[in-house]
């Protein structure tokens, strides 16, 4: 036993000498066949020939410990791109283990790059600044079967013998155990996006352990702040791999990752990397991070105009296909924490529910969503989707009766009201980008036993009826609904161009005053709505046709534009101070007129409601033309109104009180009267309607000459019996 072990020491030692000498060997070959400047000249050459972009090294050191050490490296951009240098590196280092040697492979230890400057872009799904780099380079670097090393210059390569075995078969013998990138910089640009989006990094560290072209295990992480749109995120991830170079595929890749607080993860397979890069691949990730994967358009979010998407997305996904037949990414999103606001119209807050089912294939130039569904709270909506990137979208949604019930909470200028019933669509649409005016839509809109309720009061029920959609164009015809008490037939058309328009008319019976127009109050005026309500009482008949533009209160109270007729039976007048006025003369103290029967005209015009009225009841009849500015509620111009009332219901002293001092005293209520009691009074109103017209509005010409005139009368029928009463005298009869 005591010779054997000394028979293992000698052939240790042995070994270690042989080890030193092959080490020194080595050195002593290096130093002396390639000095420092020919090594330079090597490495350049065989790295541009290998990456197909221009290299230039500043220097080349090797040292028999430690490895090769490379100053100054830059690598070209790829023809055609940037004019600037896809990396730059200013200090680089490369160790090796010396024992593989022995066998004909390199195994290198540890690749650091310190403070490297690495330019990424991107064109297309897969085509970037680096893809022509990947191919059959010439294996220069790598040993040739049978374990002879070639680290030859190009003169001594011509005259060198050809391997016997393909580039694919030596790459094999190539290992390294680490690749560390520290505190790196790295520029993305994606120029798939319009505009097109740019991603920095300042502080890169990153890592990949263990590579092997054999299908061994590989793991990698990364951590770096970058900004984008000026603002600023922290990427950190890991994970792990299997490649295999003979195949040039990825297997059993895992990723698990975070932006900020939102992760990410993903596992599968990419196969045939250098051909047709066929994925199959599940993940997880956010709605942000797939957008800055590619693999959704970062332009879909603000598509069309107006629309806004803020938050989290949680979507989960499968991949495949491949870059050239187009990339399919199927899955579900769920978007209840997503905030989604278009315009000042809709606002989805970030705490409803909402599921969104999606097969989508992202070919590069399109992003085709070959059908969706979209579950938000009670609605699901399904379709389809193709949006050409920096030129236009299409598509169609359809969906059965949706309740209406709870939308007005998405709706801010509806946030106070209730609307139920429900709707239905089946439509077509499509737009260019960057022309509002190319928007087509085609299609129908079913809406069935809607109801809208105001705060306080109902505004429709039972609302059925047919939209027909020819974008910009919106049209129903007969919508029968019920409302106030009574029921109502009506029709509209919109037009959706550039300023909203429309035009409507409406027929309705038996509705009850005071809640029609309380209610249209309510919906349609924002400046002290108080002065518009409870003034007029009844049940009504009443059609009207109009038109106007716009979406706000202000622009639809300012384009209001039409005409109509009307009949109240058991009308009442109530609370303006001009109603006050007139009962002073009535004898009655109140702000309000009581009538049988109200009958008249409206009209809407520049702001102006101009009205006629014609009405009867025991008080009498009382006519009056007038009109109003609905913005500072001033007579515009004026209001006439003629008055014939029962003598009964006058007070004689007010009246009196009016009257010129030379007719006063005339005064009696009686000669006043017609036939049928009824004593004439005129009015003349002018000014601000909400305060209490002056004591000059009653009109008393009429007043006066009718006293005159019954005085002059009664004065010639006495001069004509007098004169009788004479001539009797005179002939005896």
């Amino acid at each position: 036993m005591g010779k054997f072990f000394k028979f293992i020491l000698l052939a240790a030692g042995f070994i270690a000498a042989l080890v030193i000498v092959l080490a020194v060997g080595a050195w002593i070959y290096i130093s002396i066949n390639y000095p420092p400047a020919k090594l330079k000249a090597i490495a350049t050459q065989k790295l541009s020939e290998t990456l197909k972009h221009k290299v230039s090294i500043g220097d080349v050191r090797f040292n028999i410990l430690n490895g090769f050490e490379i100053t100054d490296l830059h690598i070209g951009n790829r023809a055609g791109w940037t004019a600037q240098d896809m990396v730059v590196a200013k200090d680089i280092s490369i160790s090796y283990d010396l024992f593989p040697l022995l066998w004909g492979k390199i195994s290198l230890g540890e690749i650091k790059l310190n403070a490297p400057q690495i330019l990424i872009e991107r064109r297309g799904l897969n085509e970037f600044n680096f893809s022509d780099m990947t191919g059959s380079a010439a294996a220069a670097w790598m040993p040739r079967p049978g374990g002879s090393f070639d680290l030859v210059a190009p003169a001594e390569a011509a005259t060198a013998p050809a391997a016997t075995a393909p580039a694919s078969k030596t790459m094999l013998l190539l290992s390294v155990k680490d690749v560390r990138i520290i505190r790196g910089k790295m520029t993305y640009v994606d120029e798939t996006a319009k505009p097109v989006q740019r991603y920095d990094t300042d502080n890169l560290n990153f890592t990949v352990s263990n590579i092997s072209l054999l299908g061994g295990k590989s793991n990698f992480s990364l951590d770096t702040p970058f900004s984008y749109n000026n603002l600023t995120y922290q990427l950190s991830l890991k994970g792990s791999y299997r490649y295999f170079y003979t195949s040039q595929s990825l297997k059993e890749l895992s990723v698990d990752g975070t932006v900020n607080d939102l992760g990410f993860g993903f596992s599968g397979d990419v196969l045939n990397m250098n051909t047709t890069c066929d994925l199959n691949i599940d993940g997880q990730a956010s709605l942000d991070m797939l957008k800055f994967s590619g693999l959704v358009p970062g332009s879909l979010a603000s598509m069309p105009k107006g629309l806004s998407l803020s938050g989290p997305a949680d979507v989960k996904f499968h991949l495949s296909g491949s870059p050239k037949s187009g990339i399919e990414l199927k899955g579900t999103a769920d978007a209840s924490s997503l905030a989604i606001q278009y315009q000042d119209v809709f606002v989805k807050s970030p705490k409803a529910a909402c599921k969104v089912d999606f097969d989508a294939i992202n070919s590069g130039n399109a992003y085709n969503v070959k059908n969706f569904r979209v579950v938000y709270r009670d609605w699901t909506v399904d379709g389809s989707f193709l949006y050409k990137n920096g030129v236009s979208y299409s598509g169609e949604v359809h969906s059965k009766d949706l309740p209406l019930s709870g939308l007005t909470n998405d709706i801010p200028r509806l946030k106070n009201d209730k609307i139920d019933g429900t709707v239905a669509m089946d439509l077509t649409y499509s737009q260019l980008l960057n022309k509002p005016s190319s928007l087509k839509a085609n299609g129908q809109i079913v809406l069935k036993n809607i109801g809208f309720s105001l705060p306080n009061e109902p505004y429709l029920q039972n609302l059925n009826s047919v939209i027909t959609v020819a974008y910009p164009n919106f049209k129903t015809i007969n919508a029968t609904f019920n409302g106030f008490d009574g029921s109502g037939v009506a029709s509209l058309s919109i037009n959706a161009g550039k300023t909203l328009s429309y035009a409507y008319a409406f027929d309705l019976k038996s509705v009850n005053v005071q809640k029609l127009i309380d209610s249209s109050v309510d919906a349609y005026v924002v400046k002290n709505p108080e002065k518009y309500k409870d003034k007029l009482f009844g049940s009504a008949n009443m059609n009207y046709k109009g038109t106007g533009h716009g979406t706000s209160s202000e622009e639809m109270m300012a384009s209001a534009n039409g005409s109509g007729n009307y009949s109240i039976a058991n009308g009442k007048v109530k609370g303006y101070d001009a109603i006050s006025y007139l009962n002073k003369f009535f004898g009655q103290q109140s702000d309000e007129i009581d009538f049988e029967t109200i009958s008249g005209t409206l009209a809407m015009k520049n702001k102006i409601a101009s009205y006629t009225v014609n009405t009867t009841g025991k008080v009498g009849a009382v006519k009056a033309v007038g009109a109003i500015n609905v913005v500072t509620y001033f007579y515009a111009p004026e209001m006439n109104v003629n008055c014939d009332i029962h003598k009964e219901f006058l007070n004689s002293d007010a009246i009196k009180s009016q009257l010129p001092d030379s007719v006063r005293d005339k005064y009696d209520v009686n000669r006043l009267a017609d036939s049928n009691g009824n004593v004439p009074l005129d009015f003349h109103f002018t000014g601000d309607a909400t305060k209490v017209p002056g004591a000059d509005c009653l009109n008393v010409n009429r007043l006066v000459n009718n006293l005159l005139n019954s005085y002059a009368g009664e004065v010639t029928q006495q001069v004509q019996q007098q004169g009788q009463n004479i001539l009797k005298g005179l002939f005896g009869k």
